[in-house]
C-alpha cells in the first residue's frame, strides 16, 4: 500500500526521538537523537561533530533511521554553521525543542539534516509484517532491492 505525505508528518509529529543507524566501513553506531521535520520530510537533529554517530557520517553519508512506526533511509549532510539555511533550519528545530537552542552555541555541536530516500511503515492490518511505502528516490529504492511482503506458505 502506498504512503502519503501527510500520513508521514502526523507519525513524526507525534515523536520527539529518532533512531539512527550510521556506519563507516569499519564502526556501526545506533544513536536516540531528538528530531524536528518540515512539510519535506527532511529531519533535523543536533549533535557534535567528534560522536562516532558524525565521525560515520563524515565517511558514509547513507543512513537508517526508525521514528515511531516509520523505518526511513536517507542521506545526512551538515548544515553549513551560520548560513542562511542553516538560519532557517535552526529555526524549525528551536520550534519544536526550545530548550536546546543554547546547545547549539557549544564549540562543535551542529545541526544535521536527513533527506528522506524511501519511507516505510509498518501496517499489520493487511497482514504480518506488511509495510506501506513512500518512494522518494526510485533509483536508490530499485538499487537496494527491499524487502517484499510474502506470505510463508508461498515459500
Amino acid at each position: 500500500m502506498e504512503l502519503d505525505f501527510g500520513t508521514v508528518i502526523n507519525i513524526l509529529e507525534k515523536e520527539k526521538l529518532l533512531y539512527l543507524a550510521t556506519t563507516n566501513k569499519i564502526y556501526p553506531d545506533n544513536s536516540a537523537v531528538c528530531f524536528a521535520h518540515d512539510q519535506d520530510l527532511h529531519l533535523y537533529f543536533g549533535s557534535y561533530s567528534d560522536t562516532l554517530k558524525c565521525r560515520n557520517l563524515a565517511e558514509n553519508p547513507h543512513v537508517a533511521v526508525c521514528a515511531g512506526v516509520l523505518q526511513i533511509h536517507g542521506i545526512a549532510r551538515l548544515v553549513p554553521y551560520g548560513s542562511h539555511e542553516y538560519i532557517h533550519k535552526r529555526e524549525i528545530y528551536d520550534r519544536r525543542f526550545p530548550k536546546y537552542t543554547a546547545v547549539f552555541e557549544k564549540k562543535n555541536n551542529e545541526l544535521y539534516e536527513i533527506t528522506p530516500l524511501v519511507i516505510w511503515r509498518y501496517n499489520t492490518s493487511l497482514g504480518e509484517m506488511n509495510r506501506d511505502e513512500l518512494i522518494l528516490d526510485t533509483g536508490y529504492y530499485k538499487s537496494i532491492s527491499p524487502y517484499k511482503f510474502h506470505k510463508y506458505e508461498q515459500r
